[in-house]
């Protein structure tokens, strides 16, 4: 649900006039749990003076677990989460309970939670899991056929040459894990388009779309053009002023396997983001 502001007003009147029978308590416990944005960027306070022209925007009720995971949605084919940074997606060799997928299991009482693509541990944003054979075998067959639509943003070191383009090159993993570009006989074609949204001398704000889905694509085509994301150090970041990788996974395209319908999901900004890109908001881009 959204509205335009009209007049300047106190967000809290506006929040009372929509919702006149909720408390200033359940308003203040919908902001705590991100369901209010301003712009598209999450609101912090009820007090927060609002100018005309601006927008609010109240999201619908979601799950929150206790790890941080926000679950947007979720049936009898799909579960839709906001994953939190610092997380893994799935289990390694390392690693096997603490996991963004195993806690789903665990906290929704699920038995089969399927991943049909993979965010980084250093990665927040939308991701999106199949609950049974068929629809896992949908959705890949989506993302092969390259149907699904998935943007980024990352906060990466210097200011670009070029406002938009495309990064194209193939990618391959060596032994230690490590992945770069090489030769087309060696590697599997990676895809990028870039939009750079915001800069200054130091930093740039990039809308990323993935056409391909290989891993660690967006992290390597930003540090093999000069501008890795900021906090990676991995690929050869130099800045960490988040202390995280500032890379967000803000929306995701898919059809649902089930119902045949198109299903739209956006993960907002960290605040953090905005502590550096100097901008009003992003507006909702699929």
């Amino acid at each position: 649900m959204k509205f335009i502001i009209d007049q300047n007003i106190c967000l809290q009147d506006v929040l009372k006039k929509h919702f006149p029978k909720s408390s200033k308590t359940t308003l203040r416990s919908w902001i705590h749990s991100g369901r209010i944005l301003i712009d598209d960027r999450y609101a912090i306070d009820l007090d927060v003076e609002l100018k005309q022209g601006q927008f609010v925007t109240v999201r619908n009720k979601f799950v929150f677990l206790d790890e941080g995971i926000k679950v947007l949605y979720e049936d009898d084919a799909v579960i839709v989460v906001e994953k939190p940074e610092g997380m893994l997606s799935v289990a390694t060799d390392f690693e096997t309970q603490n996991t963004l997928q195993n806690i789903l299991k665990l906290r929704l009482r699920r038995k089969n939670v399927f991943a049909v693509h993979r965010l980084d541990r250093e990665t927040s944003g939308v991701m999106m899991f199949a609950c049974s054979e068929s629809a896992k075998q949908s959705l890949k067959t989506q993302f092969a056929e390259r149907h699904i639509q998935k943007v980024y943003y990352a906060l990466v070191e210097g200011k670009l040459a070029t406002q938009q383009g495309c990064w194209q090159s193939y990618l391959k993993e060596d032994e230690k894990y490590f992945v770069r570009s090489t030769s087309l006989e060696n590697g599997t074609l990676a895809v990028t388009e870039f939009d750079q949204i915001w800069s200054n001398k130091q930093f740039s704000l990039l809308r990323l779309k993935l056409l391909t889905g290989k891993k660690n694509q967006l992290r390597v085509h930003c540090s093999e053009a000069g501008h890795p994301i900021i906090g990676d150090k991995k690929y050869r970041a130099n800045a960490n002023p988040l202390r995280r990788m500032a890379l967000h996974a803000y929306s995701l395209v898919f059809l649902h396997p089930i119902k045949q319908k198109k299903m739209t999901f956006v993960a907002p900004l960290p605040n953090s983001f905005y502590k550096i890109a100097h901008i009003k908001n992003l507006g909702l881009e699929g």
